[in-house]
């Protein structure tokens, strides 16, 4: 990724297609990537976020992670060696989930976790989250209607 990208073209546009309690299922869609790239639950989001802001170095990590042995592999995603190679604005912008959409911003990586803001594309206000597990409780929170039957 170039020096000159900042988070507004780093976003995130997570489209959830499959919601059930405790599950949810989908894609994400980013100039920071060539293809849209599939997530199996929430665990498995973050797995592959982590690794591509490891990756691709945006949000820098402020603190260097501990491995312990040689046996990791790194992960095979979509990413695109810069913005202009990657997914086009206009595709990102239109992607769509089939329960539903919002774009997630990761501004910094401190104390190992993440800290941003999560914009609901359903005219939900803006949230904020200081960590990993805030986004995680916020995501659940915002997911939870369309998991019980209220949302359409």
């Amino acid at each position: 990724m170039p020096a000159k990208i900042n988070h507004y073209d780093a976003v995130l546009r997570i489209c959830v297609d499959e919601c059930r309690v405790g599950s949810i299922q989908g894609r994400v869609f980013s100039r920071r990537l060539t293809a849209p790239l599939t997530f199996s639950d929430v665990g498995d989001l973050l797995l592959q976020l982590e690794e591509i802001f490891d990756r691709q170095n945006f949000p820098q990590a402020f603190e260097r992670k501990r491995t312990f042995g040689d046996g990791w592999e790194p992960m095979d995603l979509p990413l695109a060696p810069s913005l202009a190679e990657g997914m086009a604005p206009e595709a990102v912008a239109e992607a769509a989930g089939q329960v539903t959409t919002f774009e997630l911003y990761v501004i910094t990586r401190r104390n190992t976790t993440w800290q941003g803001f999560v914009d609901w594309l359903d005219g939900s206000p803006r949230s904020d989250y200081q960590s990993v597990l805030a986004l995680l409780k916020l995501i659940d929170r915002h997911l939870l209607p369309f998991v019980q039957g209220r949302r359409h």
